[in-house]
């Protein structure tokens, strides 16, 4: 009688230890989805309030030239406001007297165009700025993984092509 009450026991344990086995990896498997989701819905949001910057990794130009780049090089959108320091390593056509070479700008846009493509689920973002040396059309292309696709033409150069991340602005510490 006593051995029956063990087998009894030990199998009822067995089957507690199974479901409770289960219950964690299935609660871990909601979890990683959950903390999936909560990523793609705080990039989302991040875009969508036009507060981040793009991270340059690679450049690629019309002359074949792709580069990994090294970190530093990025491009912030500030609702309106647009600070870019990337590299440039297309052709010119105008030359200019200053050193400063690269895409390097701080301007404010009239207006960025913002779409989002559900069947692709990504935003498409668009503006034009200038200043009294040349003028820019900016494509910017984020899914809601963080990976993006930047590409620049210029007035006076060839365009370029930016392969990055978006991140968040980050806080100046003063």
């Amino acid at each position: 009688m006593l051995l029956l009450k063990f087998r009894k026991m030990k199998y009822l344990g067995a089957i507690v230890l199974i479901l409770v086995s289960l219950g964690l990896f299935g609660s871990q498997d909601n979890t990683k989805k959950e903390k999936k989701a909560r990523e793609r819905l705080e990039m989302a949001h991040l875009i969508q309030n036009g507060k981040f910057q793009f991270v340059a990794r690679s450049a690629n130009s019309v002359l074949g030239n792709f580069n990994n780049l090294s970190y530093g090089y990025s491009m912030v959108f500030d609702s309106l406001h647009i600070v870019s320091f990337l590299p440039y390593y297309g052709r010119t056509f105008v030359v200019r007297n200053n050193n400063e070479g690269g895409v390097k700008f701080d301007l404010k846009a009239d207006n960025i165009n913002q779409q989002w493509v559900e069947k692709k689920k990504l935003f498409k973002l668009s503006t034009q700025l200038s200043d009294s040396r040349e003028g820019y059309t900016i494509f910017l292309t984020a899914g809601l993984d963080g990976y993006a696709e930047l590409s620049i033409s210029f007035r006076d150069r060839t365009w370029m092509n930016y392969s990055g991340t978006i991140e968040k602005i980050p806080s100046k510490k003063d």
